[in-house]
């Protein structure tokens, strides 16, 4: 099973120069936890994390605080053709819930997420032993 079998297409992302409130609203609006920083031509600079942005909050309170401050920029990925188990490998060895999926050109075009690839292994074991789910 690939990465593009299981990721989730056409991601929340943000701008690099957001302010951090407007990323907390959009964390909020979508229940996420982590979202994809974005440039100005759209290709992957970084990820922001909630309890960065919280940490900002209670720091700067009403200050005007870009996204790019808080982010981190070195950013693990997958690809959309990258095996499952490895994008699993990669989170476990990161110690991250989640990769952004990009394309040859660094563009995001998903993401996938622990509870995604958990899904799937669940999937996989029910179909192996039919019949013993919930024992």
């Amino acid at each position: 099973m690939l990465v593009r079998d299981r990721m989730s297409a056409h991601p929340v992302t943000i701008g690099h120069d957001a302010d951090y409130k407007v990323a907390l609203k959009l964390m909020e609006e979508h229940r996420l936890h982590h979202v994809p920083v974005l440039d100005a031509r759209r290709k992957l600079v970084g990820i922001v994390a909630e309890r960065d942005l919280l940490l900002a909050a209670t720091r700067h309170l009403q200050s005007a605080i870009e996204v790019a401050e808080v982010m981190h920029p070195n950013v693990t990925t997958a690809t959309p053709d990258m095996p499952i188990a490895e994008a699993a490998s990669l989170m476990v060895d990161n110690r991250i819930g989640g990769l952004p999926v990009v394309d040859e050109n660094e563009y995001v075009v998903g993401v996938i997420t622990e509870t995604d690839i958990f899904k799937a292994f669940v999937e996989r074991e029910r179909k192996r032993a039919p019949g013993r789910a919930g024992k």
